[in-house]
C-alpha cells in the first residue's frame, strides 16, 4: 500500500468548488508514478531501467466529491499482475470516509526495446501486489468496444500542450474534450480503455452517442472509448 496526502487546490475544481473528474484522473496518475518513484522506478529513472507504464483502462466510482480546500488521503496498490500487466487500485479518503475508489490496469513497456516487458519477480516485489484487496468486486477490466455508429462527430483540435513527457496527448486531457465539444457533466461513474496513442499531428474527432464517447482518427482507427453514467 502506497499513500499520499494531497489538498485540493483551485485549478482542480468546477464552478461549484468540486474536484472534475480530469484532476481524479491526475491525482491517480501522480500517486502511481510517485509509488515508483519511492522505489526508484520513475520517470526519472527511465535512462536507468528503460522501463515505464502505460495504463490500457480505468473504471472510477465517485460516491462523494471532494471539494476545494478538501485533504485528501490517497491510496493505492497493485494486484492481479501476470506477463507484463497489472491492476493498480485506488482509495480516496476524506477525513477517514471513502469518497472515491477506481481501478485501472496497465502495462510495463521497455523504451529501449519498444516492446512490452514481462514484469519480474524482483519488480513485483518492490511495488507489492496484494491479490486479496479489490476495490471493486470484479477485478478484471475488459477492453470497452467502441459503437457501429454515433449521433455526433467533432473535430478536435490538438494543442501542443496537450502532450505529456512521452509526446502523446495525456490521458487525462481527454475529459477537457469532454467538456469543450460535448459541454459533458461531471460523471459519477466512468470506464475508459485507451487503444493507441494520440500524437500531436494526428487528426481526430470526438464521437457521442449520449453518454458514450469514442475518439478516433480520419481513418475511423479508434484511440480512445469512454463510457459514463
Amino acid at each position: 500500500m502506497f499513500e499520499r496526502k494531497h489538498k485540493i487546490g483551485v485549478n482542480e475544481v468546477n464552478k461549484d468548488f468540486l474536484i472534475t473528474n480530469r484532476s481524479l484522473i491526475v491525482a491517480f496518475q501522480n500517486t502511481a508514478s510517485y509509488h515508483s518513484d519511492s522505489i526508484n522506478y520513475g520517470i526519472l529513472d527511465i535512462p536507468k531501467t528503460f522501463l515505464t507504464w502505460f495504463v490500457l483502462d480505468w473504471k472510477v466510482e465517485v460516491i462523494k466529491r471532494p471539494k476545494y480546500g478538501d485533504e485528501v488521503v490517497i491510496k493505492t496498490w497493485g494486484r492481479n499482475a501476470t506477463k507484463c500487466y497489472s491492476y493498480r487500485d485506488f482509495e480516496v479518503y476524506v477525513n477517514n470516509e471513502l469518497y472515491v475508489r477506481a481501478t485501472s490496469k496497465w502495462v510495463l513497456f521497455n523504451v529501449k526495446t519498444k516492446t512490452y516487458e514481462n514484469i519480474s519477480d524482483e519488480l513485483l516485489k518492490l511495488y507489492g501486489n496484494d491479490d486479496n484487496k479489490s476495490t471493486f468486486e470484479e477485478k478484471e477490466l475488459n477492453h470497452l468496444n467502441p459503437l457501429d455508429s454515433y449521433d455526433k462527430k467533432t473535430k478536435i483540435i490538438i494543442r501542443k500542450s496537450d502532450l505529456d513527457f512521452n509526446g502523446h496527448v495525456n490521458n487525462a486531457k481527454y475529459f477537457d474534450y469532454l467538456t469543450d465539444y460535448a459541454d459533458a457533466h461531471e460523471y459519477n461513474n466512468f470506464r475508459i480503455t485507451y487503444r493507441k496513442e494520440v500524437k500531436f499531428d494526428d487528426e481526430i474527432y470526438l464521437c457521442q452517442n449520449k453518454d458514450l464517447y469514442a475518439i478516433i482518427d480520419k481513418e475511423n482507427i479508434v484511440k480512445t472509448i469512454i463510457e459514463c453514467e
